[in-house]
């Protein structure tokens, strides 16, 4: 699949994967998209898998990108989001994403899978217990 994303309610995950050549606004007309589908959940955990992602350059794709993310994704999204990388993204592309995960509350940059979802695990299952559910023994 080069880009796509499921909505996962058994499993209350939303995925996202994007390992396909793509230019800025194609990458803002799918955040866009899948922001409006209807059952989409800004409450469910992200994994945002990007490996393979190549992305086609202009000078003002960065700000471009920058702009979606953090003026319309990131006030509509209530839950935490780990991004999966790997080597074959350019370095201008990861420094992006760095500074994006950076300025976005909840979220983080991983190069492996496995990590990323056990990231999300802790953070959004073995967290949500009862802050007044654990006592200690005299």
């Amino acid at each position: 699949m080069p880009c796509g994303y499921h909505v996962n309610l058994d499993d209350g995950l939303f995925t996202v994967t994007i390992d396909d050549v793509m230019d800025v606004p194609q990458l803002v007309a799918f955040g866009q998209q899948l922001l409006a589908d209807p059952e989409y959940d800004p409450e469910l955990p992200h994994l945002v898998d990007l490996r393979g992602l190549l992305i086609t350059p202009d000078s003002q794709d960065g700000q471009v990108i920058r702009n979606f993310v953090l003026e319309s994704h990131r006030n509509q999204v209530h839950s935490s989001i780990a991004i999966v990388i790997d080597d074959s993204l350019a370095p201008p592309t990861v420094a992006g994403l760095f500074h994006i995960t950076c300025a976005m509350k909840n979220t983080e940059l991983f190069d492996h899978y496995e990590q990323a979802l056990k990231w999300l695990m802790r953070r959004e299952f073995a967290c949500n217990e009862p802050r007044g559910a654990w006592r200690s023994l005299p």
